[in-house]
């Protein structure tokens, strides 16, 4: 049994410092409450690029696009040589707690969505790329790679993720099933209609427990910026509503949501998880296991007649 919680609160938009300064607090709150595990949404650090859409990002050779991108790749993190990584870790070893959680992290000139995993020694164990960014998302967001597709131990658990809508991939999906993922963590910019169907999916597939993380993202959460770091200011202020709502959930391995969800307002959601209710479940449906007939799986679908 391992307490985990899942930590909703909105980011101070591109700026990394005082966004850490805000989640530090958060995770503190969460080991105060015996969690092992505690978990953030997509880039929540320094912030997920939501004015693309709405401020016409695909223009091209536009100067306040521009303007937004070297702000936001300011603000995204080096994962060497930086503090805020350094800090991270540090706390992760004084309070013996696992984290997973979304960054935007920045390699030469590009930036990459990444979920990071530093266990409960402040040992970065991976980090995860996301494979293909969403539609807008390739405006500001590098490809990915496979290097971070992997599970990783915490007591007898084994604790795999993907970013927001890599998660409908069930290839993605499949290479972390077959690591022997028994608790799978989702993160998210935002949303319920994103999280309440797809995390009870993902639960009753795998048989796993699921826990999906999102961020909170509200019109007043841009007053801190100037309009010479980021020209959008006022129109993404104007919005009548939030821009993201949350919706962190977490979902048993039979697909019942036990936590969540957690809607328009920041806070933190708690599980006990109990790994002998997965294998009661695998018992007739282990799709790493007895029911995966790798005789056939592994061979090209050309081959399969």
């Amino acid at each position: 049994m391992i307490r985990v919680a899942g930590i909703q609160i909105s980011p101070v938009f591109l700026n990394a410092e005082r966004t850490w300064e805000k989640l530090e607090s958060y995770i503190r709150d969460a080991k105060s409450d015996g969690a092992e595990l505690a978990t953030w949404g997509e880039t929540l650090i320094p912030g997920y690029p939501f004015w693309l859409s709405p401020t016409g990002g695909a223009k091209f050779n536009n100067k306040d696009q521009k303007t937004a991108y070297s702000t936001y790749w300011r603000e995204a993190i080096q994962l060497e040589n930086s503090p805020i990584i350094e800090r991270m870790k540090s706390l992760a070893d004084e309070l013996g707690i696992m984290l997973v959680g979304g960054i935007a992290e920045k390699e030469g000139s590009s930036i990459y969505c990444t979920l990071l995993t530093i266990n409960n020694k402040g040992v970065i164990l991976g980090r995860h790329r996301k494979i293909k960014p969403t539609y807008e998302e390739r405006l500001v967001w590098a490809d990915g790679d496979g290097l971070g597709l992997k599970t990783y131990p915490l007591k007898e658990f084994y604790i795999g993720g993907l970013n927001c809508w890599e998660n409908w991939l069930p290839l993605a999906r499949a290479a972390l099933h077959l690591q022997k993922e028994t608790l799978h963590i989702a993160v998210w910019p935002g949303s319920l209609r994103n999280t309440e169907d797809i995390t009870r999916f993902i639960a009753l597939e795998g048989r796993s427990w699921v826990m999906s993380v999102s961020g909170l993202l509200r019109p007043t959460d841009f007053s801190h910026l100037s309009e010479s770091e980021f020209p959008m200011k006022a129109s993404m202020e104007a919005n009548a509503t939030n821009w993201a709502n949350g919706g962190s959930v977490i979902a048993d391995p039979i697909g019942k949501l036990i936590a969540g969800p957690l809607v328009d307002k920041e806070g933190i959601i708690y599980a006990n998880i109990d790994l002998e209710l997965v294998i009661k479940e695998r018992q007739n449906l282990d799709i790493s296991g007895h029911y995966s007939r790798f005789d056939i799986f592994n061979k090209p679908l050309r081959d399969l007649g």
